[in-house]
């Protein structure tokens, strides 16, 4: 399932100035379709439980 930028920056509860910031450090994996950014939400937790151990 595929999340905008708000729904991630919610789900994380972090504003979303902050949630592109870390898109475009690559801290967040993603993709750009049409010129919308979207994320895996998926790839994004499993790289959250990566980063936690």
């Amino acid at each position: 399932m595929f999340m905008t930028v708000k729904e991630v920056a919610q789900l994380l509860r972090i504003n979303e100035r902050h949630t592109y910031k870390l898109i475009q450090e690559n801290e967040i994996p993603h993709i750009k379709l049409k010129g919308k950014i979207l994320i895996n939400k998926e790839n994004l937790l499993q790289k959250l439980n990566k980063e936690a151990k």
